[in-house]
């Protein structure tokens, strides 16, 4: 039994049961192990937007994987006009060019989960909120601890 960080729900990737306990580590249904539960992409009713960043984020994965692929095949497949430090350079050359653009693909995705992170993290703080001021508790019986002394102080 583990208690994560964000008790948000999770949806089990097996049977696509939306698991609302934060200490279940396996899913009620099929007992599959349940993913970490901070990855936005896995979160159960976080809807995904930016569809438009997610396509540019493929078609740039793709460009620093066939910017590789060219400089490969340069420095392969060169006939004997070029040198061998000219085929090097630019073997070298493609292959930063590359990881470059696999930078950039990690920067958008960092970017798209940080939203999302961020929706979902506002979403808990408006359910916390509304739970407190209703003066009842999300199913777990009396409302005592931390959630009742800042309940008091609101």
């Amino acid at each position: 039994m583990a208690l994560h960080l964000f008790p948000t729900p999770v949806e089990c990737k097996n049977c696509g049961t939306v698991v609302d306990d934060p200490s279940a580590d396996h899913c009620p249904k099929c007992g599959k192990l349940l993913m970490e539960r901070r990855t936005p992409s896995r979160l159960a009713g976080v809807e995904r937007k930016y569809e438009n960043l997610r396509l540019l984020l493929g078609f740039v994965r793709f460009m620093g994987l066939a910017t590789g692929l060219v400089g490969l095949l340069v420095f392969i497949f060169a006939d004997d006009s070029f040198e061998l430090t000219g085929r090097l350079l630019a073997l070298l050359g493609t292959v930063l060019i590359g990881t470059a653009l696999f930078v950039v693909a990690a920067l958008i995705e960092i970017v798209a989960d940080l939203e999302e992170n961020s929706r979902a993290s506002f979403r808990m703080q408006q359910t916390m909120v509304e739970v407190l001021r209703g003066g009842g508790s999300a199913g777990s019986g009396a409302n005592t601890g931390p959630a009742r002394e800042v309940h008091d102080q609101l």
